[in-house]
């Protein structure tokens, strides 16, 4: 089976099985390529808008990364196959993707609609009536059984990249709606459920990120019967005055450089590899760069470890490639199971624990943004950390142990200023494992491979 893959209500590109389903490539339309220069960036940097096949490599990057990961990729692939979820495992063949994309691709992560090829553009969709706090527990309670909340029989067919359980809603008037027949969703909800008070971290470290300049879609904690909720909207996403909703083009780091999500933590640095995506398709480079090396920083001060090349982003719009905010952060130095090395070095430091203000200066020269902007970003958000904190609403902070969590992240930022290593938390007795780990074991599964798993 083809695909066909829309962007902006454009009949874009088609991605092709070849080798008896082995291997897949994708091609763009003379439609989709009309008004783009030859190597302009469309769908991707990793596919180049010139005539002719792209790579197969590539084109499974591309389509992989729209999935779900981990466990909620194997309950989509078990559903669609009719079989128990022991008996489903993980796709590993482009066949399974294309598979999964036909099914669930009306509504994905950026502007692009996938299709079973010739079956045309869908409808503009509709709306579910407003959802009872029944039907939300019920949502929540079914993942990740139902990942994104899903349902294809009822013509909620949805994809989004990542691991953790969450929901896609759609807000209309204050109300909860499921977008059906490929409408746009504007939520995203994740509910606190393998780490204690995940929702409320990744909230408070959200919101700070707000007061650093690094992100502007608004979040907060909302309950769902007995779940607490992290309620984020969609950066890919802008509703109009009228209540139109637009989607807007984007794509993560191991999708703009081709490589597979199960890869994530083997890309090296996804801030200096985004670099140079950033200086061979950015209007302005050094611009870019800059907020992304603000992210990297931030993520290094709040105590994330996790930042992967899933974990920062790209938006693309007619050609023009930006930095996309900030998003999916929160302060793993809070979980003393965590092993404290971080997915991706920074510059030659891997710890948490151990990275300091020289690490981050290596990191900058790595991307090549000059020591003189480096030292004055690390400084300006130091200052908003600071007064970002004294800033965040009481709703962000309050209801939960939020103190220790504010307390680290004053101290690392403290200690960024002074030179000095930004220091961890104490440590658990307990063996050191990893964000993927503790998941798996929650399901009862086998943990990924390619996460972070040394102790600092």
């Amino acid at each position: 089976m083809s695909l066909d893959i829309w962007l902006h209500g454009v009949l874009t590109a088609r991605a092709t099985p070849k080798s008896g389903g082995r291997k897949v490539v994708m091609e763009y339309t003379d439609e989709g390529r009309l008004g783009y220069g030859g190597g302009a960036p469309i769908l991707s940097c990793s596919l180049p808008s010139a005539p002719g096949p792209n790579a197969p490599s590539v084109s499974r990057s591309f389509l992989e990364g729209l999935l779900p990961e981990g466990r909620a990729l194997q309950h989509a692939a078990a559903r669609l196959r009719g079989v128990e979820l022991d008996l489903a495992g993980a796709p590993a063949a482009p066949s399974d993707a294309m598979a999964l994309l036909a099914e669930y691709g009306r509504e994905c992560a950026g502007a692009v609609v996938v299709v079973p090829a010739g079956e045309g553009l869908p409808t503009e969709g509709r709306l579910s009536s407003p959802l009872s706090e029944q039907e939300l527990v019920d949502l929540i309670q079914n993942l990740p059984a139902r990942p994104l909340g899903a349902d294809p029989t009822r013509g909620i067919r949805m994809s989004l990249a990542g691991a953790q359980d969450k929901l896609l809603l759609t807000r209309v008037n204050g109300r909860w709606c499921m977008p059906v027949d490929g409408f746009p969703s504007t939520h995203i909800i994740k509910p606190t459920t393998v780490w204690p008070h995940s929702a409320e971290n990744e909230a408070l470290v959200l919101a700070l990120s707000q007061k650093c300049g690094l992100s502007d879609n608004a979040v907060w904690i909302e309950r769902i019967g007995d779940a607490t909720a992290l309620v984020a909207e969609r950066y890919d996403r802008n509703v109009a005055s009228d209540g139109t909703i637009h989607r807007l083009h984007q794509e993560d780091m191991c999708q703009a450089v081709g490589l597979r999500p199960k890869d994530k933590y083997l890309i090296g640095r996804p801030s200096e590899r985004m670099a140079r995506v950033l200086r061979e398709f950015a209007d302005s480079p050094q611009r870019e760069i800059a907020d992304i090396y603000k992210q990297v920083a931030f993520r290094t001060i709040v105590g994330d470890e996790d930042g992967h090349g899933k974990n920062y982003s790209l938006m693309l719009h007619d050609g023009v490639v930006k930095a996309a905010p900030l998003y999916d952060s929160l302060s793993t130095l809070e979980y003393p199971e965590l092993s404290g090395t971080m997915g991706t070095k920074i510059g030659a430091q891997q710890s948490l624990a151990k990275v300091d203000r020289q690490a981050l200066l290596d990191e900058a020269k790595a991307m090549g943004l000059p020591a003189r902007a480096a030292e004055q970003a690390l400084d300006e958000l130091a200052t908003h950390v600071r007064s970002g904190i004294e800033d965040l609403p009481a709703e962000i902070t309050e209801g939960w142990p939020s103190e220790h969590l504010i307390e680290t992240v004053l101290a690392r930022s403290h200690r960024l200023e002074t030179g000095q290593p930004l220091g961890g938390v104490k440590r658990s007795s307990r063996p050191s494992l990893t964000l993927d780990t503790i998941t798996a074991k929650k399901h009862g599964a086998a943990p990924a491979r390619g996460g972070t798993t040394s102790t600092p």
